[in-house]
């Protein structure tokens, strides 16, 4: 199942943004009306706002699910799918609240008379049942970023992305996006909805790599010395090609902070990451390469690259070495004859000392993130959790990341690249000038927090 999602007019420019940086092509309907499908292929319909939802359909029956319970919103007679929906969930309503003729006798609520006795109650297949929008919007603006929402219309069930409830924000309309487009890929055609599996869907796609983080990202990196590491690619291309660096693409590019170096220094630059918000805080660089959004394993558009590189292990976070394989078959397609590809790793001696049981604690303006990392080492894991305490109201909302990396020894590394086709030039760690490989590769692993490898076709 596909989705199509409309938006208000007043949110086409943040809606073009996003459907840009996933390179959708459906861009005529733009100009037309005030509600504007997006998709033009889908099967359920998605509004990006309540204010849209309503103008569309109506004032119609809604059940807004986050990962500990439900809320339900009956304005009128449920539909039956609703009402299916709620006979495996334990409901509740406020007492006084007149809902006695919208619900089937089978299925009363309990009464209660504090939210805090709904909260309470250790059941994660709950639903609070009330017709007062009033009291459902105010419990959705307490937590706006941890809800799903549903419209049950008699013959259909539609979503919408809540987008007045958080400001229209571009991180959030792609975060909540994701996972509506999580939900309807999973949810087969006639197949009924449940609150159990929206859940799944919502614990699946709700911490995906650099979300808030990418926001935080040029902060956490203010330790790094872009301009060596700069140079230390500039003088490596150099020695190993000699030839002229005319065009130059940086995988997983971050905010661009190298690639746009080589964008000052003249060269044609391409740059790519799996992360929108990182594309969108690395286009507002003075200077921006020519972005686009991929991850490591995707075709490269472009060819004849006289340099690609890939730095801060990114390779790392392909976490099965088939995935780094694709990546080097991929890069060298996309090499010109004398081209180079330099990427790094972070080896297990960085994890061992650096990475292995380490927690930190930063504020912020408006919050607290708390940074955990730690190692597994049997599975040659290295994990960080970032958790997002942000204020929002009275109250926070609390976000999570989880990143995960391979530690690859550089054995592995050699054998991947000769299977990918490639020819190893030089190993290189960015406190030594001298080339480790062959020579030099005896504890490599032990001895260098960081290895760079320079290979050719």
């Amino acid at each position: 199942m596909k989705l199509r999602l409309y938006v208000e007019k007043s949110s086409q420019a943040e809606a073009l943004r996003f459907a840009q940086l996933k390179e959708h092509n459906r861009w005529k309907c733009l100009e037309k009306g005030c509600a504007i499908p997006l998709y033009d292929d889908g099967i359920m319909d998605v509004a990006l706002s309540f204010g849209l939802a309503e103008s569309l359909w109506g004032d119609i029956p809604q059940l807004h699910i986050c990962r500990q319970f439900a809320l339900v919103y009956l304005p009128g007679k449920p539909s039956l799918g609703l009402v299916n929906l709620l006979r495996g969930l334990s409901l509740y309503a406020f007492d006084g609240e007149e809902i006695r003729n919208a619900l089937p006798a089978s299925i009363q609520p309990k009464r209660i008379a504090w939210l805090q006795e709904f909260y309470a109650e250790r059941n994660n297949s709950k639903a609070l049942v009330s017709s007062r929008k009033d009291l459902i919007r105010t419990i959705l603006a307490g937590s706006p970023l941890s809800f799903t929402h549903f419209m049950f219309h008699e013959s259909a069930v539609r979503m919408c992305l809540g987008a007045e409830l958080w400001a229209y924000r571009g991180d959030a309309l792609r975060g909540t996006l994701a996972v509506a487009e999580d939900i309807c890929e999973k949810l087969e055609v006639g197949e009924r909805l449940s609150l159990f599996f929206v859940q799944s869907c919502m614990m699946a796609s709700g911490a995906g790599s650099y979300g808030f983080f990418a926001d935080r990202y040029d902060r956490y990196m203010a330790h790094v010395d872009y301009d060596k590491w700069f140079e230390l690619l500039k003088d490596w291309q150099r020695t190993y090609s000699g030839g002229v660096c005319k065009r130059v693409l940086e995988l997983a590019c971050g905010t661009a902070a190298v690639a746009s170096r080589f964008v000052r220094e003249g060269a044609e630059v391409y740059a790519c990451d799996l992360s929108a918000q990182m594309l969108e805080n690395a286009a507002k660089r003075p200077i921006p390469p020519h972005l686009y959004q991929a991850s490591l394993i995707d075709p490269i558009p472009h060819k004849d690259f006289d340099l690609i590189i890939c730095i801060f292990d990114s390779i790392n976070y392909l976490v099965h070495p088939s995935e780094v394989r694709q990546c080097l078959v991929e890069v060298k397609q996309a090499l010109a004859q004398n081209g180079l590809f330099i990427f790094d790793i972070s080896t297990l001696l960085n994890s061992m000392e650096n990475f292995s049981d380490e927690c930190s604690l930063t504020r912020e303006r408006d919050g607290i993130m708390v940074h955990e990392a730690y190692y597994e080492p049997g599975k040659r894991h290295q994990v960080s959790r970032l958790e997002l305490f942000q204020e929002w109201g009275a109250g926070y909302i609390h976000r999570s990341e989880k990143h995960s990396q391979r530690v690859y020894l550089a054995r592995e590394i050699l054998d991947l690249i000769a299977d990918a086709g490639l020819v190893l030039r030089a190993i290189h760690s960015p406190e030594s000038k001298a080339n480790l490989y062959p020579k030099k590769m005896q504890g490599i692993d032990h001895r260098n927090y960081r290895l760079f490898f320079i290979v050719s076709k």
